[in-house]
């Protein structure tokens, strides 16, 4: 059997909780799955609560997380007077991953990678040609902060998200900006499970640290190309680490 991750998990909840949320993300699924069959039109109004709660064995409070999740990732919204409808799929503004897959085998992880690879390259090579005083401060401390965790043996969580975050503003490109601040939320369980594995070998974490110090020499040249290929050469290593290769032309 196919083995699946799952890239969403949290940390510190409760087991009550984990509960209700496991349970609200079942019925999101379920009314999802009736949209995505047909069993649900754009513009049809979903069945009073009562009735949904009914139909699904569930509490109205699980009810309304699971409308709420689905209204978050506009597949619902209130209409005044009208009440909970189908969103038309072309006048969605909200990305999901569920729209590609809704589960995440190991083999589907590489096109993650891939798509890291091809944003944040980018990223990089715009960094390099419009990085400014302040951002070279906030991307010297971020991967000083790096270097610190290598030291300890610590995953070093928040510095490598404010690593990424630093380089990705330093690009001034603000739909850029948003989106690999949304994909770095999105993976952030699985990088960290990746970066614990890394951190448990003292080699392989020296090496990570010099691939990113790479990347930051690069994006200071000021050549785009350089800091580019850094990043690239980076995240095609980070993907043979964890097992899988990454096609790049």
């Amino acid at each position: 059997m196919e083995k699946k991750i799952n890239i969403m998990r949290g940390s510190g909840t409760k087991p009550s909780e984990l509960k209700t949320e496991r349970l609200s993300s079942r019925i999101s699924k379920l009314i999802l799955s009736e949209i995505q069959s047909g069993m649900l039109l754009p513009g049809d109004r979903l069945p009073a609560e009562t009735v949904l709660a009914e139909k699904y064995g569930v509490s109205r409070t699980i009810l309304r997380e699971a409308i709420a999740s689905l209204k978050n990732d506009d597949i619902l919204e209130s209409k005044q007077g009208r009440g909970i409808i189908v969103k038309n799929p072309n006048q969605r503004q909200a990305f999901r991953f569920s729209d590609v897959f809704e589960t995440i085998s190991v083999d589907e992880i590489n096109y993650f990678y891939e798509m890291r690879a091809l944003l944040e390259s980018e990223a990089a090579g715009l960094a390099a040609v419009r990085h400014t005083k302040e951002d070279m401060v906030l991307i010297k401390k971020a991967f000083k902060e790096m270097e610190e965790a290598v030291r300890s043996s610590s995953p070093g969580d928040e510095a490598h998200f404010k690593y990424n975050e630093a380089i990705a503003k330093a690009s001034h490109n603000p739909v850029l900006i948003e989106f690999l601040s949304f994909l770095q939320n999105k993976l952030h369980s699985l990088a960290t499970e990746l970066r614990i594995k890394t951190m448990m070998s003292p080699e392989r974490a020296e090496t990570v640290l010099s691939e990113h110090r790479h990347v930051v020499e690069s994006i200071f040249t000021g050549d785009p190309q350089k800091a580019k290929q850094a990043v690239m050469t980076h995240l095609k290593n980070a993907a043979e680490r964890a097992g899988m290769n990454i096609y790049m032309p």
